[in-house]
Order: C-alpha cells, then sequence, then structure tokens
C-alpha cells in the first residue's frame, strides 16, 4: 500500500470518526429533547392536578358554574354586572330560631350539613346558581351565568323547589329521628321571575358574585308568606310554567317593603 492510499484510508477513517461523532451527538440531543417533553408533559399534568384540586376546593365555596367561569377567563373578574331577567328562589326552615335553641350545637352543625347538602345537590340536578346560604336559608337563581330561556329557567326552578318537598316529604320522619329534631322538618319556599343586577360586587379585595334587586326582594317576602312545605309563586313566574301540578287561585300578598300587593300561586303538596 503506498503513501496516497495510506491517507486516502486515513481520510475515510476520519470521516467515519466524524459521522459517527456526529451520530452520537445527534443521539444525544434527541434523548435530551426526549426528556425535557417528558418532564414538561409531567410538569403540565402536576399542574393540572394542582388547577383541578383547587378549582374542586373553590367549588365549595363558589356554586359550580360560577367558579368554572372564573377558571375560564379573565373576563369574569373584577367589578362587572348586567342586568338580567332571572329566576329567583328562597327557601327557610320552618320554626329555625326555635328548632336551633333545643339542639346541641354539634348535632345542630350536623343537621345543617345534611340538609345543604342535600337540597345543593338538588339545585345542581335542575342546573341553579347557588347564590348564597343565610345560616338555613337558602338562596338560588336560574338564568345566569347561562340560561335555557325563560320558561326553562323558571320550570327547573319550579320543579326543583317541588322535588325539595317532595324529599323532605318522604323523609321527614327519618330525618327527625337520625338528628335528634325537637319537630318534624318542613320549609317554605318563595320563587318570582323578574329583572336583576347580577355580576361580581365588591371591592378590590372582596368580591361576591350575586344577584340583587326588586326581584329578589319579592322572592324573599313570598317565602316569607309562604305555607309551611308549600310554595308560593309570583304570577310572573306563574304564567311562565309549564306543568300539570295544581295550584291555588290567584291571590293577593301584601309584603313588607313591597308598596303594592303581589299576585302569586300557591302550591301544596296533595
Amino acid at each position: 500500500m503506498n503513501d496516497e492510499e495510506i491517507k486516502q484510508l486515513q481520510r475515510q477513517v476520519s470521516k467515519l470518526q466524524l459521522e459517527a461523532k456526529l451520530r452520537k451527538s445527534v443521539a444525544n440531543e434527541l434523548e435530551r429533547q426526549k426528556n425535557l417533553v417528558q418532564k414538561a408533559k409531567e410538569e403540565a399534568e402536576e399542574q393540572r392536578q394542582i388547577l383541578q384540586e383547587a378549582s374542586r376546593r373553590l367549588s365549595k365555596y363558589l356554586s359550580p358554574q360560577i367558579c368554572d367561569e372564573i377558571l375560564r377567563g379573565e373576563d369574569f373578574l373584577g367589578i362587572k354586572n348586567s342586568r338580567k331577567i332571572l329566576t329567583v328562589f328562597f327557601s327557610d326552615i320552618v320554626n329555625f330560631t326555635s328548632i336551633s335553641e333545643k339542639m346541641d350545637p354539634d348535632e345542630l352543625g350536623r343537621f345543617l350539613n345534611y340538609y345543604l347538602t342535600t337540597m345543593s345537590e338538588l339545585v345542581l340536578k335542575y342546573g341553579g346558581t347557588i347564590d348564597k346560604f343565610i345560616g338555613d336559608a337558602i338562596m338560588v337563581f336560574f338564568g345566569d351565568p347561562s340560561s335555557e330561556g325563560l320558561e326553562t329557567d323558571a320550570s327547573n326552578c319550579f320543579h326543583m323547589a317541588v322535588e325539595m318537598q317532595e324529599f323532605l316529604a318522604k323523609n321527614r320522619e327519618n330525618i327527625r329521628k337520625e338528628y335528634n329534631l325537637p319537630e318534624a322538618l318542613r320549609i317554605r319556599v318563595g320563587i318570582h321571575t323578574g329583572k336583576c343586577n347580577v355580576g361580581n360586587f365588591g371591592s378590590d379585595q372582596r368580591l361576591e358574585y350575586t344577584a340583587i334587586g326588586r326581584t329578589v326582594n319579592i322572592a324573599s317576602r313570598l317565602e316569607h308568606a309562604c305555607e309551611e312545605s308549600g310554595i308560593l309563586c309570583s304570577k310572573a313566574t306563574y304564567v311562565l310554567l309549564q306543568t300539570s301540578h295544581q295550584f291555588s287561585d290567584e291571590k293577593n300578598v301584601s309584603a313588607k317593603g313591597i308598596e303594592n300587593e303581589l299576585k302569586a300561586y300557591s302550591w301544596q303538596r296533595p
């Protein structure tokens, strides 16, 4: 083998060594990139789980619909509200003050947690937005942040209220025994449909998503005027309902703080 052949062979060896080195470098870079992608996936999954857990915890303090809107984007944040037609629901427990005074605080707390949880499940079943709990009282509205239309919103609200009353009627004695209630559990319900201001109210430090206005006041007053284990609907709600349930004839209801008498219809469980 002459010198030229030896040099040519050396060049080929050098080329092969360089190619091998490049292949190894490329393989190392691909492996590094693969590891970075896997790490990014793991971090993304960890963040997803953290966000999911935060959402689960937040939904304990806010209505799930509101929680979803907050997590979805910044447009929902800040002191913002709008005027919408809502169907507003109020309920409270008959003689709750007397009942609570006769119960041990631990028993009372256990009972309230059960009662509010059970009622909340029915609210969510029918698509209502839980506004707030006020002791034993519950305020719910239909029509925001999403609406199925005025008639459907009103119907969902009414049928939710009926199912609440039906559930309590069927389980009244068991609940009384289980939670050592001094008397049977009965609730009153008021429902009214009308214009409200709904959205974020408060300050830069703390906001509350709620509905305010005359419609809310009327729903609350109807609940106070309602008979035990009944549902009292305003005429505005009644005309939107398409139901086979039996109502009373139209009657006038005098309500504290409301200038004119209210036209209303009552439903009582047969």
